[in-house]
């Protein structure tokens, strides 16, 4: 038997679920304190003022997992061009502006950092085939980053590609899809992944709700946690499942109100810090409550 690959980073098959807040890092700064898990996108990490925030989350020992931050940079080729962001992600590399730029600048954290976070996401521009050729072009440089499966692209084959030679991958287009959409996209992964217990499943874009406890992932990551400070309501949520929304008046004030003012928003940020270690500790409830039940492992590597 071939031996797996096993992906870059300082993690542990053990620890599951993990739930990683996404963000800029000096907002991550006010949820740290309070959650481990922390989601930082190379287009994030420009300039010295964002990376000094980085360098204390490593030196605190949270687990940042790295962005390689292909859909902002789809997301603003999209913009500039008329495009559908799905379109603008299945460009192929040369054809999508400031990739070359975007390559140059994750090699540079990746090959400094690699090894100190939990993980580093491919640079997964243009489908399955520009995939394979920018993931050999990162490891024949030494480095170690996780696959990306887009299930409504790659076919389900190349699920089972992936997963019998890397220890982790991550799963995309659950982000942008419909609720039924992304229900049945997990519940496929679910049960595709069975054939290979020993792998670790990220789903990107995915925030820790009922739908982890149906079919368990490994980790997932989302900005919703910010959704009280970027929307403007508060979700009451029992069971990781949104019941329903708390009046306004709940809320710190929203930027550009009278009452709004740093403090506050820091104050904000930090409750919804809180929240996102909940949503953590629930999701893992739910699977050690799972496991018990049907007394065998649902979705961690092999016991």
């Amino acid at each position: 038997m071939t031996a797996r690959i096993a992906t870059g980073g300082k993690w542990s098959p053990d620890v599951w679920p993990v739930y990683f807040t996404a963000s800029k890092p000096d907002t991550l700064q006010y949820c740290a304190p309070f959650h481990d898990y922390l989601l930082c996108a190379v287009n994030e990490l420009a300039g010295e003022h964002q990376m000094k925030f980085l360098r204390g989350f490593l030196k605190a020992g949270k687990s940042v997992l790295i962005d390689s931050g292909v859909f902002y940079l789809s997301t603003q080729h999209a913009k500039s061009h008329g495009l559908k962001m799905n379109e603008a992600l299945a460009l192929a590399p040369t054809d999508v502006d400031g990739f070359e730029d975007l390559f140059k600048r994750y090699v540079s954290l990746v090959t400094d950092i690699g090894e100190r976070v939990w993980g580093y996401i491919e640079i997964d521009q243009g489908g399955r085939e520009n995939k394979i050729r920018t993931r050999a072009k990162l490891e024949a440089l030494g480095l170690r980053p996780i696959p990306v499966y887009h299930p409504l692209n790659d076919g389900w084959d190349y699920f089972d590609e992936l997963a019998s030679r890397y220890d982790r991958i991550c799963i995309g287009n659950v982000v942008q899809a419909d609720m039924e959409t992304r229900r049945r996209l997990m519940a496929t992964a679910w049960e595709r992944r069975r054939k290979h217990p020993h792998l670790w499943i990220h789903a990107l874009g995915l925030t820790a709700s009922e739908m982890v406890a149906a079919w368990p992932v490994n980790s997932c990551d989302s900005s919703t946690w910010l959704s009280s400070i970027r929307w403007g309501f508060h979700a009451a949520v029992v069971a990781n499942k949104r019941c329903w929304d708390i009046d306004r008046g709940f809320n710190y004030p929203l930027a550009g109100s009278p009452d709004a003012s740093d403090e506050r928003r820091d104050k904000a940020v930090q409750f919804c810090g809180y929240n996102a270690t909940f949503a953590c500790s629930t999701m893992r409830v739910m699977a050690a409550e799972q496991q018990e039940a049907l007394g065998c492992d649902i979705a961690g590597p092999a016991l």
